[in-house]
């Protein structure tokens, strides 16, 4: 395939529709980390999702619910603008809930975050979320601001029991986008501040994303299980799960196995205005096929943090880990069940 007829969600030429390996048969999954927003004309292809508001379109959440709902997703749960949330709900129903994503700028009143809650609030949300990843801090972005300590108690107050972070970037990226470490830490400092949180809020249910954003260490993850029973990670962020999981798979099979209650599955995909549906369809079906299958072969999904191999492997392997099928059913559904009381 030449350069110039790359497909970024297919560069292998899978066929998704091939899905025989594919044997969960539980109840329907539930998405617990993902971005459906409303979306409009000049949408980036990447970056922050959302900001379009009631004046664009709905039409990719619903390509993108009617795929999921086709890989035997019933609920998904996203971080959007909160005036999106009106929008997608009249239009989707219960196959969507919300998940609120609190932003400020440094220069910005402590208000500014706190009337954000309060909006999110009124709407109706699931799950309050922190974006804390080291490239955060070029904009005041740390975890354990006394703003965002504020906001998780006023959350608190009313009613929501569940934080998601995102504390860790992956291992790659220390040694290409955080070199300075004098300004981002090393990786291990990332999770300082989550488990002070951890400690203060301990009465909370907390969501570590990107499995805790370190599927690279499985012995890392599972000090935090032991330590932290509040603790939960999800399985999103597709391109760079299949690329550690499967070095790591006989590791975080059996980390999964020991503690199946612990784990959720999420996809982090995000609606763009004129994506393909079979951009959709890659992410899920990679997805489920790293987890519920004994796959192995090439990812069809191009990925920028893969070292090329000298034989020429273009994409990472995807090995899959074949968890059993009542880790499955916790992993895929009962865990958000219980955490989202559905």
């Amino acid at each position: 395939m030449s350069e110039t007829t790359v497909i970024e969600h297919n560069v292998t030429g899978q066929d998704f529709s091939q899905r025989d390996h594919l044997v969960y048969a539980g109840p329907p999954m539930i998405d617990i980390h993902s971005h459906v927003t409303i979306t409009k004309e000049g949408d980036q292809a990447s970056g922050p999702a959302g900001g379009a508001g009631a004046a664009g379109s709905s039409d990719q959440a619903a390509l993108m619910l009617d795929i999921a709902q086709d890989f035997g997703i019933g609920l998904t749960v996203s971080m959007c603008p909160v005036q999106d949330i009106a929008p997608l709900r009249e239009r989707l129903g219960n196959r969507i809930a919300f998940n609120a994503m609190i932003f400020k700028k440094p220069e910005e009143e402590d208000e500014v975050a706190y009337r954000q809650l309060d909006a999110f609030l009124e709407a109706g949300i699931d799950i309050l979320k922190l974006w804390s990843a080291p490239r955060g801090r070029d904009r005041g972005l740390l975890l354990d601001l006394p703003w965002r300590v504020e906001t998780i108690r006023r959350a608190r107050a009313a009613g929501v029991r569940t934080v998601m972070v995102h504390v860790g970037d992956p291992d790659r990226w220390f040694q290409t986008v955080y070199t300075d470490s004098a300004k981002y830490g090393t990786k291990l400092d990332q999770y300082i501040p989550l488990r002070r949180l951890m400690d203060e809020f301990n009465d909370m249910i907390w969501i570590g994303a990107h499995l805790g954003g370190d599927p690279e260490h499985p012995d890392h993850l599972e000090a935090l299980i032991e330590a932290y029973p509040q603790i939960h990670f999800d399985t999103s962020a597709t391109k760079w799960q299949v690329r550690e999981v499967s070095q790591q798979r006989d590791a975080l099979r059996s980390l999964i196995q020991r503690h199946p209650d612990r784990f959720l599955f999420g996809s982090d995909l995000v609606t763009r205005h004129a994506l393909t549906a079979e951009h959709y369809m890659s992410r899920y079906w990679c997805q489920r096929t790293l987890w519920e299958s004994d796959w192995v072969g090439r990812s069809p999904i191009q990925d920028p943090d893969h070292v090329v191999e000298p034989e020429g492997g273009t994409t990472p392997m995807l090995r899959g880990l074949a968890l059993p099928a009542a880790v499955l059913q916790q992993v895929y559904c009962d865990n958000a069940k219980r955490i989202l009381q559905r």
